[in-house]
């Protein structure tokens, strides 16, 4: 069989030209097919890594109705219990908003300060400061690394970071508070003692405090029985029990979520959930791989009819030569054999080729250059090849030119000797 491997490389060399252009035709159409499927899947890990950053895939956060005609749907403690014998439920703990204008020096900002129990604060990540203390008299309030660029100055429009710098910081200042209450405003001084990591955008763009503390502070500050951000009756009176105006449900596994989400879903309840938007996400790569994978597959079929043209030429071009083979005792098989490997080789060279050829595009140009112009985080893959997809396309390449070249290899085997020795 070493002879038909000589002869095999011998054509191939012979007809260089035709050879690297084919093979030129087969790189294209890998490289194609490999470096969009590697970017949907890159952009896909990135997304879904970022999701599970987040670290909120299992938890659900769950809305009450403030409206005074639908106070079964109010987030009550008594709620909250209900909520915690659901079963694959881990957690519940709810969550205070309270409007209010926040303004420090020239800076104004209209803000919701969210209170949250201390075990649950304490479990933010700081990028400085300390976490508020549980019990203290007045609310201290930790602020998302990126509240301060919400922060504007009225006569020149220009927010607190723009003219401070990113870096900017208040921790240790008092900042003055006014709560959206039904009473006349009030000027309140509330100390910033640290600011949060900017990992999470939900948590990024809050300020929190301890819900005690908030709840004793609100009680203390109003004069009229109406407490800030909390709903009224029909007659205007307040109820007497607190109504949050969220909560957060913590789950005890991540393919448990879908089941809990539409429990309360069935209760009524508005929800809000990161897997929501991982599926959502998943879904729509996938069409996105998919329109890619299409791309890619078009300029591959380009590619495998090149390989069939290639051979048929070759095959009409090498008919005396097949009819000498023929009359010194070659068997059809071994014809067969013959431009059956030719083409594999064809199709394996060039998926060999268009695959390293991916691996330095998705590095070089996608996951340094894309990543930079971008001005994504340093070390952001937007491209990955597995080695699952590496392995794949190459014997995708050679089966697809061995099939391209099945039927002109098999015309030639079924030759007669005679009737090819004599064209």
């Amino acid at each position: 069989m070493r002879w038909i491997w000589d002869l095999c490389i011998a054509n191939m060399k012979q007809r260089g030209i035709r050879t690297g252009l084919t093979v030129l035709g087969v790189v294209i159409g890998i490289i194609s097919i490999v470096s969009l499927l590697g970017i949907g899947i890159g952009v896909k890990r990135e997304l879904l890594d970022a999701a599970a950053a987040e670290g909120n895939v299992t938890e659900i956060t769950i809305y009450g109705t403030t409206g005074e005609s639908r106070k079964d749907k109010m987030l009550t403690e008594r709620r909250l219990e209900d909520f915690r014998e659901l079963e694959h439920v881990e957690t519940v703990y709810p969550v205070l908003s309270v409007s209010a204008r926040l303004s420090y020096g020239r800076y104004d900002g209209y803000w919701e300060i969210t209170g949250i129990p201390q075990e649950y604060l304490q479990e933010l990540p700081l990028r400085e400061g300390v976490c508020p203390e549980a019990d203290s008299y007045r609310p201290a309030l930790l602020i998302g690394n990126h509240v301060l660029d919400m922060f504007y100055n009225p006569s020149t429009m220009q927010s607190y970071t723009e003219f401070y710098g990113e870096d900017a910081e208040l921790n240790g200042e008092l900042m003055r508070v006014s709560f959206d209450m039904a009473e006349e405003e009030s000027v309140h001084r509330l100390k910033v003692t640290g600011m949060i990591k900017g990992d999470s955008f939900r948590d990024s763009y809050r300020i929190y405090c301890d819900m005690d503390s908030l709840k004793r502070y609100l009680k203390q500050v109003t004069t009229t029985g109406i407490l800030p951000g909390q709903p009224v009756n029909q007659n205007g009176v307040a109820y007497n029990e607190w109504i949050y105006s969220s909560a957060v449900i913590k789950v005890d596994d991540i393919d448990s979520v879908d089941t809990v989400l539409k429990k309360l879903q069935n209760m009524g309840y508005q929800t809000e959930n990161d897997k929501e938007y991982v599926d959502s996400v998943q879904k729509t790569v996938k069409i996105v791989q998919l329109l890619l994978g299409g791309i890619g597959m078009i300029a591959l079929i380009v590619a495998v009819i090149g390989i069939g043209n290639t051979m048929t030429t070759a095959v009409y071009d090498r008919i005396h030569e097949i009819g000498i083979l023929k009359v010194l005792g070659c068997a059809p098989e071994e014809l067969l054999y013959l431009f059956l490997l030719e083409s594999g080789i064809l199709g394996g060279l060039g998926g060999l080729i268009g695959i390293l050829t991916s691996y330095g595009i998705i590095e070089l140009l996608v996951n340094q250059l894309a990543v930079k112009l971008m001005k994504l985080p340093k070390g952001t893959e937007l491209g990955v090849i597995p080695l699952w997809l590496a392995g794949a396309a190459l014997i995708f390449a050679i089966l697809l030119g061995i099939l391209a070249g099945f039927f002109p290899a098999k015309w030639a085997a079924g030759m007669k000797p005679i009737q090819a020795v004599q064209r």
